[in-house]
C-alpha cells in the first residue's frame, strides 16, 4: 500500500532503491542541520559533526544514538519550534515504579504526516463504503484514534470512534449497531472482543492490529474467530504514530521510508547488523520539524527482510518484532524467556484473553 505514496513523497516517478536512498540522504542531512540549529539537545550532542560529514547513508553510523532516557531527562531540549507551534504533547509513562515519563511533541504539520501515512497505509484495510471501528484513544484532538479516523475518512470510509476496549460485550454491541465492516485496535483488546460470546459474531472484512509487537497467535485466533483478513501495523509514538504496515502478502511491515530511515544494530555495542541479521531497530525522522529524533533506539528486536516483497513492492520490509532488549529474563541453566514467547504460547489457547506472569526465583 505504500509503494506509490513513498515514490510520490520522494519526488520519484518510479520507485528505485538508489533514487530512494538519494532522497533519504538529502532529508537526513536537512534534519541534521535543522536539529543542530534549533534543538538545544542536538546542538550539544552533535557538536563537531558537520552536515558535509554525511556523504552517504552509511555515514549515519558516525552520529550518536538517542535513547528513551534522553527523552525522559530533557524532552524540552529536543524541541525545534516555539511552544506556541506545538499542537499536541503525548506523555508516555515508564513501565517501572519510578522515573520521569517520556514526552513527545508534535506540531500540526507533524500530525498531518501521521494522517497522510494512515490514509495510504490503511488502504488495504478499508475503502469507500466501509465502516471502521477505531478501538484506540480518540477523545482528544490529535490523539492516535483521532488522526487515524481522519486518515480513514480520506479513504472514503466512515470511522466509528469507540476508544480502548474496556468492555468487550459493549464493543460487540457497537459493531452490530453500526454495521462495522473492519476494525483497528490493540491485539489483546480485539482478541477479547473476538472471544466474547455474549452476542453473535460480527461479519468483518478485515482487522488491523497496532503495536510494537503483534503476537502471531493472536493473528491466527482472529482469523479463526472472525474469518477475516488480519493486517498488522508497526509503530510507536516516537515514530510519529506510524512506522510500517503489512500488505496482502503478509510478509513483513512495509516501512514508512519517506518519513523515517531505519537501521538494525547490535543491542550490545550498537554496531550495524549484517544484511538479514537480527538486532535492535533504530530510526531517524526525516520530515518531522517539531521534535526530530536522530538514531533513536527503540529496544525492539527484528531484522530487515531481504529482496522484493511477493506483492512486487520495493519498499523495505521489517520482520515482525520478536521481543525487546529489556524484555527477557534469565532462567539460569535453562536459558532465557521473554513475554513474546508467553504471548505466542498462551494466546493460542482457546478462551484465553489475557494473563499475568511472575518469576519465582525460589523454585529450584
Amino acid at each position: 500500500p505504500l509503494e506509490s505514496w513513498v515514490a510520490d513523497k520522494a519526488g520519484l516517478g518510479t520507485l528505485s532503491r538508489d533514487a530512494l536512498h538519494r532522497y533519504q540522504l538529502r532529508k537526513l542531512r536537512e534534519t541534521l542541520r535543522w536539529a543542530q540549529i534549533h534543538s538545544p539537545f542536538y546542538a550539544q550532542r552533535l557538536r563537531g559533526i558537520a552536515e558535509d560529514d554525511i556523504e552517504s547513508l552509511s555515514d549515519v553510523e558516525q552520529l550518536p544514538f538517542t535513547t528513551a532516557a534522553d527523552l525522559r531527562e530533557d524532552a524540552g531540549g529536543f524541541l525545534c519550534v516555539s511552544q506556541s507551534e506545538v499542537s499536541r504533547v503525548v506523555t508516555l509513562k515508564t513501565s517501572g515504579t519510578s522515573g520521569e515519563p517520556k514526552r513527545v511533541y508534535f506540531t500540526a504539520a507533524d500530525q498531518e504526516l501521521a494522517i497522510d501515512f494512515f490514509h495510504h497505509g490503511m488502504s488495504t484495510l478499508a475503502g469507500p463504503g466501509d465502516r471502521a471501528l477505531i478501538a484506540l484513544p480518540y477523545e482528544r484532538s490529535g490523539s492516535v484514534g483521532d488522526l487515524l479516523a481522519a486518515g480513514v475518512r480520506r479513504l472514503g470510509a466512515a470511522p466509528v470512534a469507540f476508544g480502548p476496549v474496556v468492555d468487550p460485550a459493549c464493543a460487540l454491541a457497537v459493531m452490530a449497531r453500526e454495521n462495522v465492516t473492519c476494525a483497528v485496535g490493540v491485539p489483546t483488546e480485539l482478541l477479547a472482543v473476538a472471544r466474547c460470546e455474549s452476542l453473535p459474531k460480527p461479519r468483518l472484512r478485515s482487522v488491523a492490529l497496532c503495536g510494537d509487537h503483534v503476537p502471531a497467535s493472536i493473528v491466527q485466533a482472529l482469523k479463526q474467530e472472525w474469518g477475516c483478513e488480519v493486517f498488522e501495523h508497526y509503530g510507536s509514538t516516537e515514530m510519529g504514530l506510524g512506522g510500517g504496515v503489512d500488505c496482502a502478502a503478509h510478509d513483513g511491515y512495509h516501512l514508512r521510508e519517506a518519513d523515517l530511515y531505519f537501521e538494525i544494530v547490535s543491542p550490545a555495542n550498537g554496531t550495524p547488523a549484517g544484511p538479514g541479521e537480527y538486532g535492535e531497530v533504530v530510526f531517524t525522522t526525516l520530515t518531522r520539524r517539531g521534535m526530530p529524533l536522530i538514531r533513536y533506539r527503540t529496544g525492539d528486536i527484528s531484522r530487515l527482510l531481504p529482496g522484493r516483497c511477493a506483492c512486487g513492492s520495493l519498499v523495505q520490509r521489517l520482520e515482525r518484532v520478536r521481543h525487546r532488549t529489556d524484555g527477557q529474563i534469565s532462567l539460569g541453566p535453562y536459558g532465557e524467556l521473554c513475554m513474546a514467547e508467553l504471548d505466542e504460547a498462551l494466546f493460542a489457547v482457546p478462551g484465553v484473553t489475557g494473563f499475568t506472569a511472575a518469576l519465582d526465583s525460589g523454585i529450584p
